[in-house]
């Protein structure tokens, strides 16, 4: 996926508190007492903002505006109510906004539109969940890993539309952990720091910002290289600075490493083991075809 032809700057806000998330939040202390038969017959994407929750992308607009841009080139939203709400509260009056199929929040399957409680009942579901946060699909919905698969659709529009400008996207905390996954090429081993470190926990109504241009120096690189996350109507919630992105390329040592790090299981028997090796060693596997030509000029410096 090549990057050269980012936005200078891509802003991206979780949707403030919505409905769903308020009864959620009660039902896992035990109350489900806001799940009506009419709240249940509303589908997951036609969820509201809660008054706290337009309170949020106010103060998100607030902040965009006063601390990143009055304005931008292209402004996205994703086509959920609740994130279709917050856009319309950040405040930009002229705006014409992009309502994007590809944003909307991960497929819970079956679980959508039940309570906490009731999703404590797949005991064996909930218990892959927290061995395979990432990879893990709720039954009949998709993981967040196949979520980042039409994401990159979305990051490949703004390659090859929206080069050298500024974007804003209002979409959904899930969707947006996609997006950092594939803009900073994090590894598996830091998906669950993602997850339960406080500092990066995404609130709602938070901001994620991207850019090309040095904080310091001014300069445009060709990726994205810093980053910066902010809890607007609460910054003691987020790190706020700006971060250099650090896209580590692996030796070979390094994925050896990394893959000792997960026990292994089984082995060969020690018989079966040894025959292997001397068939190796006595057929000379390979040595009847030609080598690549710089192959063989190495080989030759060391003879």
């Amino acid at each position: 996926m090549s990057s050269s032809k980012y936005p200078v700057d891509l802003v991206l806000v979780r949707h403030g508190e919505s409905e769903g998330n308020l009864v959620q939040e009660k039902s896992k202390k035990g109350d489900d007492s806001l799940w009506t038969d009419e709240f249940r017959a509303r589908h997951t994407s036609k969820y509201r903002l809660t008054e706290k929750g337009r309170l949020q992308a106010i103060a998100a607009g607030e902040f965009i505006r006063n601390y990143i841009s009055r304005q931008f080139d292209v402004y996205y939203t994703s086509e959920y109510t609740r994130a279709i709400e917050t856009a319309g509260l950040l405040g930009f009056q002229h705006a014409l906004w992009f309502v994007d199929f590809y944003l909307r929040e991960q497929d819970n399957g079956i679980w959508s539109g039940l309570s906490a409680q009731e999703k404590g009942t797949f005991e064996e579901e909930l218990e892959k969940r927290k061995r395979d946060w990432f990879y893990f699909s709720p039954p009949g919905g998709e993981s967040i890993a196949n979520a980042a698969l039409r994401v990159e659709r979305w990051l490949d529009e703004l390659k090859a539309s929206c080069n050298g400008l500024r974007v804003v996207a209002v979409c959904h905390g899930n969707i947006i952990t996609a997006i950092r996954i594939l803009i900073e090429k994090l590894k598996q081993e830091d998906f669950p720091k993602m997850r339960d470190d406080p500092a990066q926990y995404l609130h709602f109504g938070h901001i994620i910002h991207y850019t090309r241009r040095d904080p310091e120096t001014g300069r445009i690189s060709k990726q994205y290289d810093w980053v910066r996350s902010i809890c607007p109507w609460d910054v003691d919630l987020s790190t706020n600075h700006w971060t250099k992105i650090i896209r580590p390329a692996w030796s070979y040592k390094d994925l050896l490493v990394s893959a000792e790090k997960v026990p292994r299981f089984f082995t060969n028997a020690s018989n079966s083991l040894e025959e292997f090796k001397q068939f190796v060693t006595t057929t000379n596997c390979g040595a009847n075809l030609p080598k690549h030509q710089s192959d063989a000029a190495e080989d030759a410096e060391y003879e």
